[in-house]
Formats: structure tokens, sequence, C-alpha cells
């Protein structure tokens, strides 16, 4: 089934709007198919009622059980010094259920704060892309970048991935708590200053073996496991 991201409501029916517009006609969805429109936390099945030039309106048939993600998970991602590849992680955060994403500047990481800014609403448009192919309801939100120093632990299970340091697996954290704060370094990982620093404030150093990881490859990993466990 097709899904579609809406923003406004009228009644009965969801309007759809810009690029889901396009996104609409592309996928060719003929007289009385069915399809998934994500409005405000929710997924409702819907039909066509009217294509107009700039809109799609949908008339409401049912609401679906939309699940939550199982973990709240806030994901400090240092941002990659390739600056695209962030664009990557956000599209996997999304698709494993990660609920705040706060890109993090960090001493090995790309460091420009306005670049970072100025990427942010393609992350947002990114994120609105990953809900549709995940039939995911509640989006993940973006935060504005903040320095490693800021960084402070908030959740039950606070972790920084740090495969520089004798840290502990995976298998030995509390994997039921309800709440991770995870970190995870740029390419290159974090210096040791900055490992010492996030440790000092509470966070547990996590190794993920057998091998040394992308940055993005290592955020997927540490989000997947906290998921399925």
């Amino acid at each position: 089934m097709h899904v579609f991201y809406s923003e406004k409501r009228r009644g009965d029916f969801l309007i759809l709007e810009d690029e889901e517009v396009r996104h609409f006609r592309v996928r060719r969805i003929r007289r009385g198919e069915r399809f998934g429109v994500i409005y405000e936390g929710d997924i409702y099945i819907c039909e066509a009622q009217r294509q107009e030039k700039n809109e799609v309106v949908c008339k409401i048939l049912e609401k679906t059980d939309s699940k939550p993600p199982p973990k709240e998970v806030i994901l400090y991602q240092c941002v990659t010094v390739e600056l695209k590849t962030m664009d990557t992680i956000v599209r996997q955060a999304t698709e494993l259920g990660v609920l705040t994403f706060v890109p993090v500047i960090s001493e090995r990481s790309f460091r420009n704060k306005d670049a970072i800014l100025k990427r942010i609403q393609k992350w947002e448009r990114l994120v609105r892309e990953a809900m549709k192919q995940s039939r995911r309801a509640i989006p993940m939100s973006i935060k504005e970048p903040l320095k490693l120093e800021e960084v402070e632990p908030s959740a039950r299970e606070n972790i920084l991935l740090d495969n520089f340091h004798e840290g502990i697996k995976p298998r030995q954290l509390d994997l039921s708590s309800e709440s991770f704060c995870v970190v995870v370094g740029p390419e290159g990982g974090f210096s040791e200053r900055e490992s010492r620093m996030l440790r000092e404030k509470g966070f547990k150093s996590v190794l993920l073996e057998p091998y040394t990881l992308r940055s993005e490859t290592a955020t997927c990993a540490i989000c997947s496991i906290i998921m399925n466990c």
C-alpha cells in the first residue's frame, strides 16, 4: 500500500499538497484504490475524492492502529565530515524508531554550525520520506546542533559508542529499559579527552565488535539492538 503525508485536514478529508501531489501522480493511484495517509501521529486509509492542480483531496475511510516506537531513544550524532552522510543516518534513524535526533559538533566532526542549520530543513524532508517508506506515524524530532560538551545524560541508559576504549558489550546494558541516550562519534571517533569527559558525566562506553565500524553503520547497529531487545 502506498503511503503519503498530509499536514491539512478538512472534516473527513485529508489534503495532499506540494511534494505529496507530485508523489501521488507518480504513483498513478487509480480511482477506488486505497492508500495510507500519515496525519498528526496516525495513519488513515483513504481514497482520492478529487484531484486538482495543487492538491489531492482524500476521503478518510478508517484509522489504522499505529505502532509507537518501542523505546524512547535520543540520538546524539556527531556530524560526519562528509555532511551528505548525515542524510543516510537521518533516514535510518527514522526507520529504526529514534524519537529525537540531535546533531553534535565534536573535535573531529564537521564543525560549521551555520551549514548544519541550513541542512536541517532537508533532514526534516528526509524524515517524512522515511516515515512513508517505513509506515511510521510519529515523526522523528530534529533539534539544533549542540557542542559535545553540552550533551548530558537524561535517560535510564546513557551510552557512547567508543571503539578505542575497553567498554562493555551491548548485552551488558539494561536493554529492557524504556529510555536511552546514545552518543555516536564522527569518522575517526572521539578523542581521548572527549571519551573521558562523557564517561565522567555518566555515559557508559559500549564496544561494538568484531571490527571498527563507520559512523553510519555504528548508529544503525546500536539502534537496531536497542529497538529489538
